[in-house]
């Protein structure tokens, strides 16, 4: 199955092409050619979000013998179509998300929900003590909020790259758990928050990826693939029968075809030796 996955880098305007996900992406070898085996973690503001921006991505990176962990932030609860379904539509989308990433490769343990309110996030921005009498979200550790979940996911995995749909989407769910995973990056590096886990010795390659809006700014790295991964990936976005709408999604994206795109992001923290050698 290895040659279903093409992979492409645009660096300084020049295409180049890899055969593994390996080379593309620089993941470490050692001095026998072999690579540690890496952890991804995936952060999605919906559960249905992955699969249609990283679908053939993650299938890549388990082929690769990637560990793929996700991360679902929401809970789906605004996801109902009809009126019947507005009581149950949270565990009907909780079941269709265990069999579309199963689809891909990714079994239900390597799957953890958050399952804040869908829709909702602007009200758990950030960390604070856990409200008993108003707040309808389990507390971790005491506490609630993005920073206090991602902090904890981040320490828990350990991952060696993040990918999370990129800032630019319009919808605020997507662009709040973006920002939150960013800064959170930067908490679960540090020694705050010890209840939270060890802090990460390294901080991880973040990867924007595009869901409905496009990238802020051109990606660089391009997967296509051949039958095999992309029908998966349809199956996949198949998975979510309880949204009407889903047929239609699959046609268009079949006709699309078998490509995905990320962007690296340029994470770093600041120093003034950064820019010093700038005004030397």
């Amino acid at each position: 199955m290895s040659n279903e996955f093409q992979f492409s880098r645009l660096q300084d305007g020049q295409k180049q092409r890899y055969e593994k996900l390996q080379d593309v992406i620089g993941m470490k070898r050692d001095q026998g050619g072999q690579g540690g085996r890496e952890t991804w973690l995936f952060v999605s503001p919906h559960d249905d979000d992955l699969v249609i921006g990283a679908g053939l991505w993650m299938q890549a990176a388990v082929q690769a013998g990637v560990d793929v962990q996700v991360v679902v932030v929401t809970d789906g609860r605004m996801g109902y179509c009809t009126i019947e379904q507005r009581e149950t539509i949270a565990d009907i989308r909780r079941a269709e998300t265990y069999e579309s990433f199963e689809i891909l490769g990714v079994g239900r343990q390597q799957v953890a929900y958050i399952g804040y309110p869908d829709g909702a996030l602007y009200d758990l921005q950030g960390r604070r003590r856990h409200r008993a009498a108003t707040d309808n979200v389990a507390p971790r550790q005491g506490h609630v909020g993005l920073c206090n979940e991602f902090v904890y996911h981040l320490r828990r995995t350990r991952p060696a790259r993040v990918l999370v749909p990129t800032i630019a989407d319009l919808h605020p769910d997507h662009q709040i758990t973006n920002n939150e995973l960013m800064i959170s990056l930067f908490h679960a590096s540090g020694a705050i928050w010890p209840e939270l886990g060890e802090p990460l010795r390294d901080v991880p390659a973040v990867y924007e990826l595009a869901i409905y809006c496009d990238f802020p700014q051109p990606p660089q790295l391009e997967l296509r693939t051949g039958d095999e991964p992309f029908n998966k990936k349809l199956a996949g976005i198949a998975a979510y029968r309880s949204q009407l709408q889903i047929a239609q999604l699959v046609e268009n994206m079949r006709e699309a075809g078998p490509f995905e795109y990320l962007r690296e992001m340029n994470f770093r923290f600041y120093s003034p030796a950064n820019h010093k050698s700038a005004f030397e």
